[in-house]
């Protein structure tokens, strides 16, 4: 099988940062980009390449038939075709740091399914990159809202999802779990970020992931499915969309989006204690906890404000 092996190299001393903003978002894009690169030569639109997050529950994986749809085209045999494009991979992420083997793996299944599986490490740094990203997309202050009322009926569970992660990490600054950035001003908008610690202990000593609980799982996965859903907002102007993203079915997908990580998150709140025990023997796994909530509230306040022009409280 024929495939381009041109790629893009730039990177920093960091990793994911120094790519595009829209990739750096999404680990569905990012991998969609680079099959596509391992197909260049039969010019299939990259919007058009079939890939899926894997409801596995235990890891964040992602599904691709593409090598069916180019075994159709070019009459060879999708396990073939699919192990071509798998080696492309594997080869290309000794090229670009944002998609290190130590991010991710590649496996090819029957009958010629693409398997991508991200590491402890891989998802540990994306955690920690995309909610800077995020505030930096962000463009209506509280003051520009068109509604500060609590809608009762349509965006209440989630404008109390986004109040409770701000109250929690407002209480994790106040008992030094964690030390939130510009810690002795009001805090009169979540634009917080956690700069203790940091990086934010994600990984133990082994290297493997803290948050293991199912609860945690559900959140991280709940996680990446939103931002995959955001992500290409960005590839356009921002500015020019707002105006026609809050009109009919827009704003429900939105919504119904929003509502599914504000579920998750509840869950994971219920389940997965911060204070307590938790606190005093795995203070890093409390820590931990507290980013996957900044990484919510991050998400939350983007859709409620930015997408569905409502506002996003601080408290109840």
């Amino acid at each position: 099988m024929e495939v381009n092996l041109t790629s893009d190299t730039s990177s920093d001393a960091y990793g994911w940062v120094g790519l595009r903003d829209c990739l750096l978002l999404s680990a569905k894009l990012m991998l969609m980009e680079h099959l596509g690169g391992a197909i260049a030569s039969l010019f299939f639109p990259i919007e058009e390449i079939p890939l899926q997050q894997s409801k596995d529950g235990l890891q964040v994986q992602y599904l691709s038939p593409i090598a069916l749809k180019v075994a159709n085209i070019q009459q060879k045999s999708p396990m073939d075709i699919a192990i071509a494009i798998a080696d492309y991979c594997q080869e290309e992420s000794t090229n670009q740091s944002c998609l290190n083997r130590e991010y991710f793996t590649v496996e090819v299944v029957p009958p010629g399914i693409i398997l991508f599986k991200l590491t402890a490490l891989g998802v540990a740094n994306w955690l920690q990159t995309f909610p800077s990203l995020i505030k930096q997309k962000m463009t209506k202050g509280e003051r520009e809202i068109t509604s500060l009322c609590i809608d009762s009926d349509r965006y209440f569970p989630i404008q109390y999802s986004h109040a409770r992660c701000c109250s929690i990490l407002k209480l994790a600054d106040r008992d030094r779990i964690i030390e939130l950035a510009d810690r002795d001003r009001p805090h009169s908008s979540p634009d917080w970020q956690i700069i203790t610690p940091n990086p934010i202990p994600w990984l133990d000593d082994r290297n493997h992931l803290r948050l293991f609980h199912l609860a945690e799982l559900s959140l991280i996965s709940q996680l990446f499915t939103t931002l995959d859903n955001l992500s290409p907002l960005f590839q356009e102007n921002l500015g020019e969309l707002m105006g026609h993203l809050i009109i009919g079915d827009r704003a429900a997908n939105w919504s119904k989006l929003a509502k599914a990580l504000s579920d998750a998150f509840q869950t994971f709140y219920s389940q997965c204690r911060i204070w307590g025990e938790v606190q005093k023997e795995t203070p890093k796994l409390a820590q931990a906890r507290l980013g996957l909530v900044i990484g919510t509230q991050v998400l939350l306040q983007f859709i409620l404000q930015e997408l569905l022009g409502v506002f996003a409280p601080l408290e109840l």
